[in-house]
């Protein structure tokens, strides 16, 4: 694998905070597009762009299943790796640096050998350079979101030793680089050109501009909320995402269903699909987590989430996670996530935003509603997005908390009388945040990284957690039973070629390089 020291890189240039308004400074030279940036078959540009937004979500299907199913998906209780992997698995809180290290290593190989590129054609300015920014966040988050501190602000070309950013610092230039994003290609769209990269985009905006900018907009929206429990940056999450919500007449925010983003397939199987039932592979089930709270609330979703499974009294049944020494065989009747061949993957969906505004506004934060009536909005969205809408009303009315009872069809890992979820219904009962937090992750179905995040950040929904942990200190530490996995570790090539800012970074981390230690944004719980 290719490492940060290994890496030919370009200087970067940290772009500064922007706000609207700035049009006639971007609407000419050097911000006007010239014609190669209208092309969409820019040879150049354009046969980089779709290998660098796989890092955003992965559609190709062996760093989907290392990158997203085995991490995200699987921490973030929406599935279940039913193959023993040599039993070193994340899922049993012991991985092997085969599972731990590549969101880190390959993230950065492969996605700045690319973006430099970019920086390097277009003089790291112009509405095609900030569209590749836009993926840069989007990827970069994720890695942040898994190991905390990384480098980000300082990535050069030629060196051997790149200086990490504390996780804030990181947040921050982030959405320094989402508001420049979003001003240049706000400007570029009022111009009349609407289109951008379109031949090259592999998402289903198919080079929209306005698109990828609410799309941007969502994003800093997210990472706002993020920050949102941390006591030295409250305020500026506060400001950031009344921002956010503030500037959705000018930049928007992905909340219809037409706006959701997916990737595209053409020349490849859905990887999810690929996982659960290619006979090379049906590794890939559903997790008794999501399956347990969906069966609880009499969800209508299920049948567009899971597969029926084969056992008549439990029509949706998923895998506990985290199971030592599992056998693939013994689950092939178990529900999994339903995805056809030529599925599009899901990336961001419209009723994240909702939720997200939600959230602040039970904060006291000017969100555009209340709590209550955008937390319905989220729900009615993702009803949309699943195709039932029909059933939201009765949903809805659901005013009474659910019991939570997982019974194994194998006999091994049933949980009766694991506890009760909050009614669906609003109420100020004082389990809004957990109502919040539970049907938007029902909402964001396989967006593992994102239910991961947000169980680390508020301890919502309580879930059933490894069968087996396998964790037993040692160099990564233990890792508590019921706080799960918090964050992986960085990379032994790390260690070996960047000794010295990584050390430096678990300083930054402010506890050991562990997998038990919080990152910043998770203090919460």
């Amino acid at each position: 694998m290719l490492l940060i020291g290994q890496l030919a890189l370009c200087a970067s240039v940290l772009m500064t905070a922007a706000c609207t308004g700035r049009f006639e400074e971007y609407n000419t030279k050097p911000y006007r597009p010239t014609e190669d940036d209208l092309e969409g078959d820019n040879i150049g540009i354009g046969i980089l762009l779709p290998s660098m937004m796989e890092w955003m979500t992965h559609v190709q299907v062996n760093a989907s299943q290392y990158q997203d199913v085995l991490t995200g998906d699987e921490l973030g209780g929406y599935c279940s790796a039913v193959k023993p992997y040599q039993g070193q698995n994340i899922s049993t809180y012991n991985p092997s640096d085969q599972f731990n290290d590549p969101l880190f290593e390959n993230t950065f190989s492969n996605f700045y050998s690319n973006y430099y590129q970019v920086v390097s054609r277009t003089g790291g300015e112009g509405p095609v350079f900030q569209l590749v920014q836009i993926i840069r966040v989007a990827s970069m988050l994720r890695v942040t979101d898994a190991y905390g501190p990384i480098p980000y602000t300082q990535m050069q070309q030629g060196t051997f030793s790149v200086p990490y950013d504390s996780q804030k610092d990181v947040y921050m230039a982030m959405i320094s680089d989402l508001d420049e994003a979003m001003d240049v290609l706000y400007t570029l769209a009022s111009s009349g050109s609407s289109s951008l990269m379109a031949e090259s985009d592999i998402s289903s905006y198919a080079g929209n501009v306005s698109s990828w900018v609410a799309f941007a907009n969502t994003l800093k929206l997210r990472m706002a909320i993020r920050m949102s429990g941390v006591d030295e940056v409250k305020a500026d999450a506060q400001r950031i995402a009344e921002e956010a919500v503030a500037d959705e007449s000018t930049y928007g925010l992905v909340d219809e269903v037409p706006e959701s983003m997916y990737f595209q397939l053409s020349s490849r199987r859905n990887p999810y699909f690929t996982q659960a039932t290619i006979s090379d592979w049906q590794d890939l089930r559903s997790n008794a987590n999501i399956t347990m709270y969906m069966n609880a609330y009499s969800d209508p979703r299920r049948a567009s989430y899971f597969s029926v499974s084969g056992y008549t009294d439990q029509p949706y049944v998923g895998a506990r996670s985290g199971i030592d020494a599992v056998t693939v065989a013994d689950y092939t009747s178990f529900s999994y996530p339903l995805f056809g061949e030529t599925d599009p993957v899901p990336v961001m969906y419209a009723a994240e935003s909702w939720f997200l505004r939600a959230e602040g506004a039970l904060l006291g934060w000017e969100m555009g509603g209340t709590p209550e009536s955008l937390y319905y909005t989220g729900i009615q969205t993702s009803f949309e997005e699943a195709g039932c809408s029909t059933a939201y009303s009765s949903y809805v009315e659901g005013s009474n908390e659910v019991a939570l009872s997982y019974t194994d069809p194998l006999g091994r890992n049933s949980e009766s009388g694991f506890g009760t979820a909050p009614s669906v219904a609003w109420n100020a009962d004082g389990h809004e945040l957990e109502r919040i937090i539970i049907q938007k992750w029902i909402a964001n179905h396989m967006i593992g990284h994102e239910a991961w995040a947000d169980f680390r950040r508020t301890g919502y929904p309580h879930m059933m957690m490894a069968v087996d942990n396998l964790s037993r200190g040692g160099m990564w530490g233990e890792v508590d039973s019921e706080r799960g996995m918090r964050r992986l570790h960085y990379p032994q090539s790390e260690y070996d070629n960047n000794t010295e800012n990584v050390q430096a970074a678990v300083t930054l981390l402010g506890g050991p390089d562990q997998h038990g230690t919080d990152v910043w944004w998770a203090k919460k719980n």
